[in-house]
């Protein structure tokens, strides 16, 4: 009679960069590259892994993910981008590209649906910061948001911001967001000095393939302390929420309006909506784009 095969005992790790079907995973021997093999994995992600023979190694499990960072396509397919997680570094320029409220307002809902704590880094700010931005300062605080500010010509604010994230990201990476274009990968390049980081779109020198389009995800080790998370630019997000009603409860400030009935949405037109009254007009905009989205991406998912 065959005995029964004991499933191989893993070995524990991190992952810390992924590329197509391939991860890097450290443990306290150092970094091997690990092939998935049927075995989904995000930077973040605890895994256990196995020897295998001219390959390096083999994922054989993923851990359960404390937090993530989730986004959802038009099709209601969700996307992890990253696990277990301390926080969102969101970088949003003031100028080319103009602030972009909305994508901020977004990236807050994705951090509070998680549990996530989150942080407004603005670029570029040796451009000038318009009136316009100045004026919303008070808003994003006003729902607990830190504001750093950084200058991509001469780097004033990345001590600042280096000094930050030892103190919030020692046991927990911190994702840096934002979209393209933003100068999310030249603030990494200066917080990392003396490493090559790669833009965004570039296979790192450890996969040896040189220039590729395909993109990477990367945890890196900063030298003052503290990691964060890199990964491609990301020019629009709608949250993985599956029930309306998230929106409304996680949306800033939008959370806090009560009105004469309880499950109000805000939409345009709802008896006794308080929403107009209490919420500026561009924020309560912000607030209907994504519930609209989110609502058409629950539509598209029901039955028949």
């Amino acid at each position: 009679m065959a005995r029964r095969q004991t499933p191989p005992q893993g070995k524990p790790g991190v992952v810390i960069e992924t590329v197509g079907r391939r991860v890097l995973v450290r443990d306290a021997k150092g970094e091997r590259t690990c092939f998935l093999a049927g075995k989904r994995a995000v930077i973040g992600d605890r895994v256990q892994w196995v020897e295998a023979r001219g390959e390096g190694g083999k994922l054989v499990a993923v851990e359960e993910r404390d937090t993530a960072l989730v986004r959802m396509d038009m099709r209601g397919k969700r996307q992890i981008l990253a696990a277990n997680l301390g926080g969102l570094l969101i970088c949003i320029s003031v100028r080319a590209p103009d602030f972009r409220r909305a994508l901020l307002d977004r990236y807050l809902v994705a951090a509070s649906v998680q549990g996530l704590q989150a942080t407004l880094v603005l670029t570029k700010t040796d451009l000038g910061i318009p009136d316009a931005v100045t004026a919303q300062f008070e808003e994003i605080t006003d729902v607990g948001v830190d504001i750093l500010k950084v200058s991509n010509t001469d780097g004033t604010g990345v001590q600042e911001i280096s000094d930050y994230l030892a103190k919030v990201a020692k046991k927990r990476p911190w994702a840096l967001v934002g979209g393209s274009g933003v100068g999310k990968t030249s603030l990494v390049g200066r917080l990392l000095p003396g490493q090559e980081v790669g833009p965004v779109g570039e296979i790192s020198e450890f996969w040896g393939t040189g220039r590729h389009t395909t993109t990477t995800s990367r945890l890196f080790d900063l030298p003052g302390g503290g990691i964060i998370a890199d990964s491609p630019g990301i020019r629009n997000l709608t949250p993985a929420i599956d029930d309306v009603g998230l929106v409304r409860e996680n949306f800033p400030i939008v959370s806090r309006v009560r009105c004469k009935f309880r499950d109000c949405l805000h939409r345009e037109g709802e008896e006794g909506c308080n929403a107009p009254d209490e919420v500026s007009a561009t924020l309560l905009a912000s607030y209907r784009h994504l519930l609209t989205e989110v609502t058409d991406v629950i539509d598209w998912q029901k039955p028949g």
